[in-house]
């Protein structure tokens, strides 16, 4: 007799409220030890730091309940930070402007480790030529049509559009990984490896956005020889690669793998080697190397992880980084959400925010279809790929508000205003495409993809299974804790 599929229920299980719980003790914990330290920045209701705890409780609140109702938890997140700031509850302002600028150096280092950590070997290589020409060309060819029709439709400059057109073609993996992570549990497009072709090409175009952000950024507001900045960009990315490869292979041999402190030391050493690039390229004005490093170092690492046994994505270094981006992820968020004055927002000038986000989308959309002719996917699949990448919100979240962060301290209202438009473009991408990403993934991937036969899915299931069993023996001598993928 076939099992009859159980209704989900809105009700968040056991184990969903007893991490909840633990997230919010955790912060009611966290916010006692800093009024202890620091006295009335932390007391309620004007303390800033209370107000950032706050923010970061009710995000996460807010992403929980967006995730129930089957949208992205980002869009909840940032919903919370508006009705927060609507309701003048959160402004942060003053000195912990600069805390909130290491908070996002720090999401981006988690971001790009993730991405790297997430990236099967095996995988890459086998369609290491889809994955060259996909990285790149439509996220090119995005950037372009956004900086073409922001200069014309926004009267932004050349170096500004640019720099929002850059931002604005990245893939979000918030929105892409957990969806598409559901649907190669199922089995779809697992015979074909179209998630991790999807997966790929989404940490390499964060990779690249990130890198061309902190270029152009040098460009327009370092006042170098005009040599060093042409050679910025090559220079970046070539400082890059090396370095990201020299930690790669440190990682490789450092720790010896049977150490029982391994996971721990892997853990700290790419955190604290990813803030030492990112920081160390700004101070060099090579702000475009430090993601590329990052990202770089994360695969080389997690190659040197699946050559030890390690299964890809879920040893417990790559978790490890998991759980880290779950504080991360409701500040980001509901910061960005906090700084949208939704009262003050031009009518006009979002509508045309909504015309450079929903165009250029169009022309990637034909164009990836274009690029992946001849390529082995049938028409569906190829369909499929294409949809997938036009969720914004992750990249988008971190360098809006980043570069209104550049213009701060300046007193030329024509680069404030183009940063204020840069920062309504990526919210309005977020606000349009997140949600409509999600949706568009989630009921278009059983229809586009072919589900791999019971038998193989199966097989593959009971190897990863073995796998785990394997590296969860191994690592339980340091009795670390066991964190499930839904945490992405």
């Amino acid at each position: 007799m076939p099992k009859t599929k159980r209704n989900r229920s809105f009700l968040p299980s056991r184990q969903i409220v007893s991490r909840l719980t633990a997230l919010w003790v955790l912060g009611i914990t966290f916010w006692c030890s800093i009024l202890l330290l620091l006295g009335e920045d932390a007391l309620p209701p004007n303390g800033q730091l209370w107000q950032l705890i706050l923010l970061a409780l009710v995000a996460k609140a807010g992403g929980w309940i967006s995730v129930q109702i089957r949208l992205p938890g980002l869009l909840g997140m940032l919903l919370a930070g508006m009705a927060l700031q609507s309701a003048g509850v959160v402004t942060i302002e003053g000195k912990y402007s600069d805390l909130i600028k290491i908070i996002r150096k720090v999401s981006l280092v988690i971001i790009m480790m993730r991405a790297g950590l997430d990236l099967d070997p095996k995988s890459v290589k086998n369609l290491k030529y889809s994955i060259l020409t996909l990285g790149w060309i439509p996220w090119a060819i995005e950037m372009c049509c956004v900086a073409s029709m922001s200069w014309w439709l926004l009267n932004l400059s050349w170096p500004w559009a640019l720099m929002l057109g850059a931002i604005e073609a990245a893939v979000s993996p918030a929105v892409v990984v957990p969806n598409l992570i559901s649907l190669r549990e199922r089995g779809f497009g697992v015979a074909k490896g179209v998630p991790t072709l999807v997966f790929a090409v989404t940490g390499i175009e964060d990779a690249i956005s990130i890198s061309a952000f902190g270029v152009i950024s040098s460009l327009i507001f370092t006042s170098g020889s005009l040599i060093f900045s042409i050679i910025q960009g090559p220079l970046s990315v070539c400082a890059g690669i090396l370095t990201g490869g020299l930690i790669g292979l440190i990682l490789k041999f450092v720790p010896d793998k049977d150490d029982p402190y391994a996971i721990s030391i892997r853990v700290f050493m790419l955190l604290l080697n990813g803030l030492v690039v990112i920081l160390g390229f700004d101070y060099l004005n090579l702000s475009g190397a430090g993601p590329l490093a990052i990202i770089v170092a994360a695969f080389g690492a997690g190659t040197a992880f699946v050559g030890q046994g390690m299964p890809v994505g879920q040893n417990q270094v790559a978790l490890t980084f998991r759980v880290l981006w779950q504080f991360f992820e409701p500040i980001v968020f509901g910061l960005v959400g906090a700084q949208i004055k939704v009262a003050e927002l031009p009518i006009e000038t979002v509508g045309l925010a909504a015309a450079c986000v929903v165009a250029p989308l169009l022309i990637r959309f034909l164009a990836t279809l274009v690029l992946l002719t001849g390529s082995s996917f049938n028409a569906k699949e190829k369909i499929f790929v294409a949809l997938a990448w036009m969720a914004k919100a992750t990249v988008q979240a971190v360098l809006g508000p980043a570069a209104i962060d550049l213009v701060k301290d300046t007193e030329d209202e024509s680069l404030s205003e183009a940063a204020k438009i840069v920062f309504i473009v990526c919210v309005t991408s977020i606000l349009l495409t997140a949600p409509l990403g999600a949706v568009l993934i989630a009921t278009t991937g059983p229809r586009l993809l072919k589900k791999a036969s019971s038998s193989n899915l199966e097989r593959k299931r009971a190897v990863r299974r073995a796998s785990s069993a394997e590296t969860t023996s191994f690592l339980r001598i340091e009795n670390k804790i066991s964190v499930s993928p839904e945490l992405i």
